[in-house]
C-alpha cells in the first residue's frame, strides 16, 4: 500500500490531530524566529537568555511527572488541551513584557503548558491510531506538519515585523499573532476531538493513587534506561535548537529577513525528513537506521564547528538539520512505541521530566558559550554528547528495541 492509501484509511482523529497541527506550527514558528530578537531588542543578554531557557526547561520537567499523572486521572484530551490554552497564554505575556523580571512568569506559564502538551500528545494521538503501524505514520506525519508550517510561521516571523512595526520592539506584534494561532488550535481541537482510550473518559471506576504510588507501579528498567537515553537528547535539542537563529545571525552576520529565510528552507527540509522516517525504518531496518542516522549527526555537528563561508555554513547547517530532525522523530517514536499502553502516560512524563533536566542544562551551556562569542562551540559539544549517546544506545537502548521487534514478530 502507498503512502497516500495509509493516509487516506488512517481514522478521522488522526486526520484532525494532524491537520490542527499546521495553527500550532504557525504560531511556534513565527514565535521561535521573534522571540530572541525580542529580548535582544530590549537589551536582553544571549546569556540571560540562557537562563531563561534553562529556567523554562527546568520548570518544564518540574510539571512532567504530575502531567503523566493527571493524564491518567483527568483525560488525556483535557491536559492536552489544557497545556496549549497556557502556551498561548505564555506567548500573550512575552508580548506584553518589557522586562526581563516581565518575562519569567511568561516563560513559567509556557513551559507548564509545553510539559502538559509534550506528556499526552504522542500517547493521544497513538490511541487514534489504533494500530502500531499507524503509530508510525501517524507521528511521522503529525511532525512533518509542525515542521513544513513552523517553516511558514518562520517565514511570517520575518516579514511581519516590517508591516506591523509598532510596539515596544518591532517583533511585538508578530508574538501577538503567533499567540492567536496557538488558541486557535485549542479550540479547534478542543472542539473536533474526542475523549478517549483512558479511564477517566470511559467512564471506568479506577483506583485514585497517590503521584508516589503510581511512580512505584510503573516504574522499572526499561523505563529507567529509555528515559535517561531521552535526557541525553534533551542536552543535545538544546544546545542548538533553542538558539538556531541567533547561531546563524552571529556566525554569519546576516540580516534578519535573510535569516528568516534559512529557517524557513530549514522548516521544508524538516517536513521532507520526518516523511522519510517511515521509509527508512520500514527499508533499513530499526538498528540499521539508528547507525545511519547516528553517524551523519555526529559528522555534520562536528564539521559546524570549524570556520567556514557563510553560505557553506548555512548548507552544511540545513543538512545537520534535517538528519537531526529524522534522528528526534526515530528517538520519539520508537521509544514510546516500545512502552506498554498501560504505561504510556508515566513514560510520557518520566521522558519530559529527564529531558527537560537535560534541556535546562543545554541551553545553559549554549548561552553560556554564545555571550562569550563561541557562536559554532555547541556544534562541537553536541556531537561530543551525541557520541556519548551512541554508546548508550548500543549497549542498553537497542537490546529493548530488539526484543520489542522480536514481540512484534511473534504476535505477526
Amino acid at each position: 500500500m502507498g503512502l497516500f492509501d495509509q493516509i487516506k484509511f488512517l481514522p478521522r482523529e488522526v486526520k484532525i490531530f494532524v491537520a490542527t497541527e499546521a495553527f500550532l506550527g504557525i504560531g511556534m514558528g513565527i514565535l521561535g524566529f521573534v522571540l530572541n530578537f525580542h529580548f535582544l531588542a530590549l537589551n536582553i543578554s544571549p546569556e540571560e537568555i540562557g537562563a531563561l531557557n534553562s529556567i523554562g526547561n527546568f520548570v518544564m520537567g518540574l510539571f512532567s511527572l504530575p502531567a503523566g499523572f493527571m493524564a491518567r486521572h483527568f483525560g488525556r484530551k483535557r491536559v492536552f488541551i489544557t497545556g496549549i490554552v497556557l502556551i498561548g497564554l505564555g506567548y500573550l505575556m512575552f508580548g506584553i513584557g518589557t522586562t526581563l523580571y516581565a518575562f519569567y512568569p511568561a516563560q513559567i506559564i509556557q513551559f507548564i503548558g509545553v510539559s502538559l502538551l509534550v506528556s499526552t500528545e504522542i500517547q493521544l494521538l497513538f490511541s487514534y491510531a489504533g494500530t502500531s503501524e499507524a503509530e508510525a505514520l501517524s507521528y511521522s506525519l503529525l511532525f512533518a506538519v509542525f515542521t513544513l508550517f513552523s517553516g511558514i510561521g518562520t517565514l511570517m516571523g520575518g516579514f511581519i515585523p516590517q508591516f506591523l512595526k509598532y510596539g515596544t520592539t518591532k517583533y511585538q506584534w508578530s508574538i501577538y499573532i503567533s499567540a492567536l494561532s496557538i488558541f486557535l488550535v485549542a479550540i479547534l481541537r478542543g472542539l473536533f476531538l474526542p475523549c478517549l482510550n483512558n479511564n477517566f473518559d470511559s467512564g471506568e471506576k479506577i483506583e485514585r493513587k497517590s503521584l508516589v504510588e503510581s511512580f512505584k507501579e510503573h516504574l522499572n528498567s526499561k523505563i529507567i534506561i529509555l528515559t535517561l537515553y531521552l535526557f541525553l537528547m534533551g542536552i543535545v535539542f538544546s544546545l542548538v535548537i533553542p538558539f538556531q537563529n541567533v547561531i546563524i545571525k552571529f556566525t554569519t552576520g546576516w540580516h534578519d529577513e535573510t535569516v528568516s529565510y534559512v529557517l524557513t528552507a530549514n522548516g521544508i527540509i524538516l517536513f521532507f525528513a520526518s516523511i522519510i522516517m517511515p521509509w527508512l525504518i520500514n527499508e533499513r531496518g530499526v538498528i540499521k537506521s539508528y547507525y545511519y542516522v547516528y553517524a551523519i549527526n555526529i559528522g555534520l555537528a562536528f564539521i559546524l564547528y570549524f570556520k567556514m563561508l557563510p553560505v557553506a555554513f548555512v548548507l552544511v547547517f540545513l543538512l545537520r538539520s534535517g538528519s537531526f530532525t529524522l534522528f528526534l522523530n526515530m528517538v520519539d517514536s520508537q521509544t514510546m512505541s516500545a512502552v506498554e499502553e498501560n504505561k504510556r502516560d508515566f513514560f510520557g512524563g518520566a521522558r519530559t521530566f529527564l529531558r527537560s533536566i537535560g534541556g535546562a542544562i543545554g541551553s545553559f551551556i549554549a548561552g553560556y558559550v554564545i555571550q562569550r562569542g563561541k557562536s559554532t562551540l555547541p556544534f562541537l559539544i553536541t556531537s561530543l554528547v551525541l557520541l556519548i549517546s551512541f554508546v548508550y544506545f548500543e549497549f542498553l537502548v537497542k537490546p529493548i528495541f530488539i526484543k520489542e521487534l522480536e514481540k512484534k514478530e511473534e504476535g505477526m
